[in-house]
C-alpha cells in the first residue's frame, strides 16, 4: 500500500476541486434560488442538451436521475449538428462551461434557425454574449474550474432549470439536496492518508481498466469514470454497460492474452440493479477471471438511487485523482486537448 503520495504534483489543486463537489451543490442551490425564467416553456415535447466533455456529462447525469419521472425524452447532443426532429417543441439547453465550445456553438446556431425555445448554462463566453443580445434565459456559473470539475454546478443547475420550467417535480432536486451531507462525509474520509479510493487506485493505475455499469443507473458513472481516468490520470480505459455487454464485448476477452494481462475490470453496481443484470454481472465476473486477475466492484449505499449515484460518481472521481498521483502526473493540465483546440482554431 502506498503511504506517501507525490501531492506536490497537484500544482493546480485538483484535490480541492474534487473535494468541493458538495460545496458546488450547495452553491448551485443559492444561485438557483433567485433564478426564474423570463420566458414560458410550454408545449415542450422533448429536451435536448447541447454540450461536450465535462459540460455534457451533466446532461447525462440529469437524464438518468429523472428518467423514472420526466414524461418527455431528454437527449444529450455531442455534435456539430442536430437531429431532424428538433423543432419549436424542443427545449434546447446549451451547456458549455467556457461558453466557447465549437461544437456546441455550431449546434446552437442550428437550433436558433429552427426557432427552438432556448436556455443557456455557462460561465460566459460567446454563448452568453449571444444569449444576452437575444434575451435568452441564462444561468451563470462560477468561473475558475476545469469543466470536468464543475459537474456539481452543471448537472444540478440543469436539474433545477427543469424543475423551474415545470418539467419535473421537486422530488429529485430534494433528493440531491438531502444527499449533500453524506457526500461531504465521504469526501472527508477519502482525503485521509489511507482510504478506499486510494487502495483501488493502487490496483488499477498501471492497467487499462474496463469499466462496466448497468443500463438502469450506473452506466453514466462508468462514462464519467472513463473520462476522469483520461483527463485526470492520463490513462486509457473503456466502458460498457449491462446487459448489452453480454451480447458482444464479452467475446472480445478471448484473443491477445498478452494485452489482456495488462487490463483490469471495474464493476459499478447498484443494489437496485435488475436481478437479471445482477446475475449477468456475477457470471461474467467469473468468466473474465480467466483473462484478468484484477477485478474490483464499487457500489455505494444510500437512501435512494440519487444519493447512491452521486456518491458513486464522487468516489470514482477520487479514484481517478489518486491514479494520477500514482502515475506521477499532475491531474489538472490537459495539454493534448489544448493543443488540439489550438490547431483547430
Amino acid at each position: 500500500m502506498v503511504t506517501e503520495l507525490p501531492i506536490e504534483l497537484d500544482q493546480e489543486n485538483m484535490k480541492g476541486a474534487i473535494q468541493s463537489f458538495p460545496s458546488h451543490l450547495r452553491e448551485t442551490q443559492t444561485i438557483m434560488e433567485s433564478w426564474q425564467p423570463m420566458h414560458s416553456y410550454s408545449d415542450i415535447r422533448q429536451v435536448m442538451v447541447l454540450g461536450m466533455g465535462g459540460s455534457a456529462i451533466g446532461g447525462d447525469v440529469v437524464r438518468v436521475l429523472v428518467q423514472n419521472e420526466c414524461k418527455i425524452p431528454i437527449m444529450v447532443n455531442r455534435s456539430y449538428n442536430i437531429p431532424a426532429w428538433v423543432d419549436r417543441h424542443t427545449l434546447v439547453i446549451a451547456s458549455s462551461y467556457s461558453g466557447g465550445t465549437e461544437e456546441t456553438l455550431s449546434a446552437f446556431s442550428q437550433c436558433e434557425e429552427r426557432n427552438c425555445p432556448t436556455l443557456i448554462i455557462s460561465t460566459g463566453g460567446e454563448l452568453t454574449e449571444i444569449a444576452r443580445k437575444k434575451n435568452y434565459d441564462v444561468v451563470s456559473l462560477p468561473k475558475g474550474l476545469q469543466p470536468r470539475a464543475a459537474l456539481g454546478y452543471s448537472f444540478y443547475s440543469l436539474l433545477l432549470v427543469l424543475q423551474k420550467t415545470g418539467h419535473i417535480s421537486d422530488a429529485i432536486p430534494t433528493m440531491v439536496e438531502n444527499s449533500i451531507p453524506e457526500i461531504e462525509s465521504m469526501s472527508k474520509e477519502l482525503t485521509q492518508s489511507q482510504n478506499e479510493a486510494l487502495t483501488m487506485a493502487g490496483k488499477i493505475h498501471h492497467t487499462i481498466p474496463f469499466v462496466y455499469g448497468s443500463e438502469d443507473l450506473t452506466w453514466v458513472a462508468a462514462l464519467r469514470f472513463r473520462g476522469q481516468l483520461a483527463e485526470n490520470a492520463k490513462m486509457l480505459s473503456t466502458h460498457h454497460h449491462f446487459p448489452e455487454q453480454n451480447h458482444n464485448e464479452i467475446e472480445g476477452w478471448t484473443c491477445n492474452p498478452h494485452i489482456l494481462e495488462h487490463s483490469s475490470v471495474v464493476w459499478l453496481r447498484d443494489e437496485e440493479d435488475h436481478p437479471g443484470i445482477q446475475k449477468r454481472m456475477d457470471i461474467s465476473e467469473e468468466l473474465l477471471s480467466k483473462a484478468t486477475t484484477i477485478q474490483l466492484s464499487i457500489s455505494q449505499s444510500g437512501n435512494n438511487r440519487v444519493e447512491r449515484l452521486l456518491s458513486l460518481i464522487h468516489f470514482t472521481d477520487w479514484v481517478s485523482y489518486y491514479c494520477a498521483l500514482l502515475n506521477h502526473i499532475d491531474p489538472t493540465p490537459v495539454d493534448r486537448i489544448q493543443d488540439l483546440k489550438a490547431r483547430i482554431a
